[in-house]
């Protein structure tokens, strides 16, 4: 009996066997890689018909999604936590501003995210007119956006745990949200989180 053979047989085996099953591995993941991609553009895709389905069935200007997130670590460790704006639906004649809504600090915005979280309010924010505004700087941020009148909604995981807001603008006139129109925000959050989680 040979052994260089068998050996040689065995090592051309074991390397033909190796390089098909890295040829799958690759493929597997390239192709799972491709999925991952396809399925995240759907999904905004869906989360972006809903905030456009919301902007058009409550009649306002401006519909939005803010996200929930860490920032950066201040110098005790902690981390800053952050919000920004993922998603936006526009009437015509309103300005975009997602894109200027980015990495926003929930320190900074304390009684806006209060009223988020339901600590005020009933379960949402709730501003119908500007002038109600006593936080200055939350004032200001708002009138430079050209905000009249603003709602906001949690967007909570199965938990009760929230991982953003549904926001809508009325940028043309104040305004005071039916209760249909507060119905439809609360779903439409639900909806939504159906998507984000």
């Amino acid at each position: 009996m040979d052994w260089s053979i068998i050996i040689s047989s065995t090592i051309v085996a074991s390397t033909t066997i190796f390089s098909i099953f890295l040829k799958d591995f690759l493929q597997a993941k390239k192709h799972k890689k491709n999925t991952c991609v396809v399925q995240y553009t759907k999904k905004n895709e869906n989360i972006q018909k809903a905030i456009e389905y919301t902007l058009e069935k409550s009649g306002a200007d401006r519909a939005y999604i803010y996200e929930f997130h860490n920032g950066e670590t201040f110098y005790s460790g902690t981390h800053q936590q952050k919000f920004s704006c993922t998603y936006e639906a526009l009437n015509t004649g309103v300005s975009a501003e997602s894109m200027k809504l980015q990495g926003l600090r929930v320190s900074t915005f304390n009684d806006y995210i209060k009223g988020v979280l339901g600590v005020t309010n009933g379960g949402h924010f709730k501003l119908e007119n500007i002038d109600q505004m006593k936080n200055p700087l939350i004032k200001n941020w708002m009138q430079e956006r050209g905000i009249q009148s603003s709602f906001a909604f949690p967007i909570k995981t199965l938990s009760e745990g929230v991982v953003g807001m549904l926001c809508v603008d009325f940028t043309k006139k104040t305004k005071k949200l039916s209760e249909d129109q507060i119905y439809l925000l609360n779903n439409q959050s639900i909806i939504i989180s159906g998507y984000l989680i």
